[in-house]
This record gives C-alpha cells, structure tokens and sequence, in this order.
C-alpha cells in the first residue's frame, strides 16, 4: 500500500472512534507514522481526505455490484434476496466506515463533500429500485420511491443494532426476513396509497413539497440561511397570490439559484410556474 492508502485507512479508523471533528490532521499522520508537513504532501485538507475516502468506497461498492453474481436459476424474490445479503455482509466487512459516516460526518461544510454524499444516496437510491422493480415488477412502480425509502430505513436500522451493538445474527437470515417483509407490502399495494407521487402530480401537493424540501436543504447545508429561508418565503407568498408578479418571482428565483442544493428545485418551481 502506498501512504495515500495508508492514510486512508487510518483516518477511517480514527474517524470511527472520535469522530472526524474531534481528530486532527496530526494524529492521522502519527498513525502511519509521517509528520504533519508530509500530510499535506497527499492531502490538501482533513475534508480533501475524506472525500477520498468517500470515492475509494463508492469506487469498489459499484465495482462489487457489477460482480455480484445472480444465479439465472433463482426466482425474482430470492434474487432480491442475495442483493440484500451481499449488501448487508459488504457493510459489516467493512464496520468502521460504516460508524465513521454515522457519527460525525462533517455534511454541508464542504460543497464537494455534500454533493459526493449526496451522489452516493442517489446510487445507492438507483440500485435499490432496480432491484425492486426486478423482483416485483412493474405493478409497483406507483410506490416505487415509497418502497425504497421502505427498504433503505429497515437496512440502515438494522446495520446500526448489528454494528453499534454488537449483535450476532445470520445474514441469510436477515435478508429473508426483509425480503419477506416487503413481499408483503408488496402485496397490500392495491388497497393503499403512494406518499410521495404528489411531488410529480404537478398540483398544489406537489408545489408545498418542492418548497419543503428547499426548505429542509437550506437548514442542512446553506451558510447563508436566513436570508434564504425568507426570500423563500416571500416567493412562497408570491406565488400564492392570483396574479403572482412576474419580476418579484424572477428576482427571488434568480437569488436563490444561488444557492446549489436548491438549484434543481427552483428550475422545477419556475417550470410548473
């Protein structure tokens, strides 16, 4: 291994004990044995290590994705199956990333950082539905986003208990009960109703979700949020009214856009508007 990989791993043990905040660039460098001057010949900055971190995972996750092998003999739910033990074993291999993003990830403090998060719930997101759709088909689709957040909440849940607490249990176990259980769901769609179809909809349901999560991504990742929260509010009244002034909206969108995380939101606003 070279000292970039070396520093790496390190720093994800040392992330996973104190938290990235409370560990300092002098300790990650003392670990492999380096000074503080000899970091920086890798690393521009404590943040710029973690994204790399961050790549290297993502990089390999994808990587063992597409080597995972799914017998043609098995059916769509234990093809499902498979996917949930490979995902689940790949999590406890690798235990002190896993507690590093839980306990103190440094989110919206570094651009680069949030948007490389943020891509990597999309394609976690993307996998999870594809393998949904492939083991339930189509009739789901409807429920699709609903289903995932379904699956993504009951594994998250059960890699803290499994990490966290120290506790044993078989995997081939595990992904059958959550198989099953969204089997289950699955079978129950007819006599239920999507949560987040409203968003696409494209009436007033689906204008009060745009402005709820501009509003919730503001308050995550924005330096600037006050001034924020009220422009968007103002847009928010603005464009309640019956004649909403075109200036006013231009003017409050424009600034907005500003900032980044609310960009694909805004240009949905502006659209429907």
């Amino acid at each position: 291994m070279n000292k970039k990989t070396d520093l790496m791993n390190a720093a994800v043990h040392l992330f996973s004990i104190k938290g990235f905040h409370q560990t300092s660039v002098q300790e990650i460098a003392q670990a492999v044995d380096i000074s503080k001057g000899a970091f920086y010949k890798h690393y521009d900055s404590k943040e710029s290590l973690l994204i790399g971190i961050l790549k290297r995972y993502q990089t390999e996750t994808l990587a063992e994705m597409e080597r995972l092998y799914i017998s043609e003999d098995l059916g769509p739910k234990e093809a499902f199956t498979k996917k949930l033990a490979f995902e689940l074993e790949s999590v406890l291999a690798d235990r002190d990333f896993f507690i590093m993003v839980f306990k103190d990830m440094p989110t919206g403090d570094n651009e680069h950082l949030t948007a490389l998060m943020q891509e990597m719930r999309s394609s976690s997101s993307k996998f999870h539905q594809k393998s949904l759709l492939e083991a339930f088909g189509t009739d789901i689709e409807p429920f699709l986003e609903d289903l995932t957040i379904v699956v993504e909440g009951i594994l998250k849940e059960y890699m803290i208990t499994i990490i966290l607490d120290n506790r044993q249990v078989s995997m081939d176990k595990l992904s059958r009960f959550i198989a099953s259980s969204i089997e289950a769901i699955t079978e129950q769609l007819n006599g239920m109703e999507a949560v987040f179809t409203a968003k696409d909809a494209g009436g007033e349901l689906s204008i009060n979700s745009l402005f709820a999560d501009m509003e919730t991504k503001i308050k995550l990742y924005s330096k600037n949020t006050t001034p924020l929260l009220g422009s968007l509010d103002l847009l928010r009244q603005e464009l309640q009214q019956k004649e909403p002034r075109d200036f006013l909206v231009d003017a409050l969108t424009a600034y907005l856009m500003q900032e980044k995380q609310i960009e694909k939101e805004i240009l949905l606003l502006k659209n429907h508007h």
